[in-house]
């Protein structure tokens, strides 16, 4: 698309995905899924969403996705290109000269990014206490095999390699130099140092992030067939403000450029102002589903597992709370994923019946199971207004079947580290990303992954997983993904409700953005350094 000539300077301030979450880790090797967004201003990875080939250069990809990039819409970042070789088995990874790391006071000059320091990051992240031992197990090794290129050998195909290695939440490159700095090393912020657009230079918890424009990033972007020196803005703020109504208020006020990922009832409240603003539609990053955990009963047993999703009305649900801007059924799929996603209609009838409304069978399948007066059990629930409103809306509808579901409130740190030690109730309020087809449904079926809330551990799930990461033919991965989906949904591990179609707002002086929201996992920083203020525009309109 056409833009305006550009112009520098001035300050983007957005609230991001997730605007009531803090940073809940700056190092990488702790393997925490946000230090993707917080990090991403100044922490690259190898490989990147195209933005050229999304719907601001005519093509089709909105680029809404949480973590799903096809090979029609990947660039390289840090990584020039790559290549999967038969003999040894490896992955070639060619990077780029001309990319420089920042000059960190105290900490190191600025220096050539090389093969080394991809190296160092990928064995520092497989050698952490707290690294998830399946993720890389395909790889036997990574070598420096050039200056600028990098091998991974492998032990066997993954067909996943390109989001684990190359744009996933955990392939951010960082310098050893920062695990070295005092006072924390790579876990403090103000040890942060990369080869991203911008650099950060305050930090808040639960306020803000404050990053500076890289005057040296290596990066451009074409607009009209001109290239350009990117960031265009002097500083970009991310913003963390748990409280609805006061991000609102900031965003009314001009004080919040973009905001990300409202809701419905949020963008109701913006009605008096929606003729002055953008905005864009687009399904929700997260999936929301109660866990059962069928390692203990009364959950072991299929019939009861069954009998509470037919107990639920979801799409009562999605139009009371969404005003039937919601998607269902969704986990672990997303609809957007051709080929991978079974509507409803060519489900099998078991897989089909799971997402039913029929409370009268959901009493008899009670009986069947010896509970005709049904039972009591407690859950885990995230602490965010949103996600306890619907939790309780869940339990008025068991409690219609004589199923007592008792709500735990838990803050979110506490709530997500329940599951990742194991030590969560019967029932949890799996509230999550959906990543990308493999990687959804790697991290709800696969017997290790922490990410598994319901604790399913069937060895032919784990055989089919396996089978369809070892598959080299995408075709056949899609009928692998689809064909275990379904098997997956007909054993109602998980009571599934309706995924919430989120909103993103802006105002018209944020220029050269499309709507985008994220280029690789959940980063978001690759479209900001692209954006520039149009501050004449944004005076004229009393701001």
């Amino acid at each position: 698309m056409s833009a305006q000539e550009p112009k520098y300077g001035g300050t983007l301030t957005i609230v991001p995905y997730s605007p009531g979450i803090a940073a809940l880790s700056w190092d990488p090797a702790d393997w925490n899924w946000k230090v993707s967004i917080d990090a991403g201003p100044y922490m690259e990875q190898l490989m990147v969403g195209d933005l050229s080939k999304g719907v601001r250069g005519g093509g089709k990809n909105n680029f809404f996705s949480e973590a799903w990039l096809s090979d029609d819409v990947l660039r390289g970042e840090l990584a020039e290109s790559w290549e999967v070789v038969d003999k040894p088995l490896s992955i070639v990874i060619n990077l780029r000269k001309n990319v420089k790391w920042q000059a960190c006071k105290g900490i190191m000059e600025a220096r050539d990014f090389t093969a080394k320091d991809v190296v160092f990051a990928y064995n520092r992240l497989v050698a952490s206490p707290k690294a998830n031992k399946v993720y890389f197990s395909f790889i036997d090794r990574a070598e420096e095999t050039g200056p600028h290129q990098v091998t991974f050998f492998l032990k066997e195909y993954n067909s996943e390699w390109k989001y684990r290695l190359g744009y996933g939440y955990y392939a951010g490159i960082y310098p050893k130099e920062i695990t070295e700095a005092p006072n924390g090393g790579a876990g403090n912020w103000q040890n942060a140092c990369g080869t991203g657009p911008f650099r950060l230079t305050r930090y808040e918890a639960g306020a803000f992030g404050d990053y500076q424009a890289n005057k040296e990033y290596w990066d451009r972007e074409t607009i009209d067939g001109k290239p350009y020196k990117i960031p265009f803005v002097d500083n970009l703020v991310m913003r963390t403000i748990g409280d609805s109504q006061t991000r609102l208020a900031a965003f009314r006020t001009g004080k919040i450029d973009v905001m990300a990922n409202i809701n419905w009832d949020e963008l109701k409240s913006l009605a008096p102002i929606q003729d002055k603003i953008k905005v864009i539609e687009h399904p929700d990053y997260a999936g929301e589903a109660l866990a059962m955990r069928v390692d203990a009963p009364p959950f072991d047993n299929p019939k009861v597992r069954l009998a509470l999703n037919l107990a639920v009305d979801r799409a009562a649900i999605s139009k009371q709370i969404y005003g039937g801007h919601a998607d269902f059924p969704h986990l672990p799929m997303d609809e957007t994923w051709e080929g991978y996603f079974t509507p409803p209609e060519k489900m099998p009838n078991d897989a089909r019946e799971v997402l039913q409304y029929d409370p009268a069978k959901a009493k008899k399948l009670l009986a069947e199971a010896g509970l005709a007066n049904g039972f009591e059990f407690k859950a885990q629930v995230p602490s965010f207004p949103e996600q306890l409103k619907k939790a309780q809306i869940v339990a008025g509808y068991l409690s219609a079947i004589g199923v007592k579901m008792t709500i735990e409130p838990k803050e979110y740190g506490a709530f997500l580290s329940l599951m990742t030690t194991g030590k969560h109730g019967p029932g949890y309020w799996h509230f999550a990303g959906m990543s990308n087809p493999t990687a959804s449904i790697e991290k709800l079926y696969r017997s290790s992954s922490v990410w598994n809330s319901a604790r399913v551990n069937d060895p032919k799930v784990d055989a089919a997983l396996d089978t369809i990461q070892q598959e080299r033919d995408p075709d056949k991965v899609k009928k692998g993904v689809a064909a275990l989906t379904n098997e997956m949904t007909a054993r109602a591990p998980f009571l599934f409700l309706p995924r919430p179609r989120s909103f993103t707002v802006w105002w018209p002086w944020v220029k050269n953005y499309y709507g985008e929201i994220s280029v690789s996992a959940r980063r978001d920083a690759p479209v900001w350094a692209r954006a520039w203020i149009d501050q004449d525009l944004k005076k004229s309109m009393g701001f």
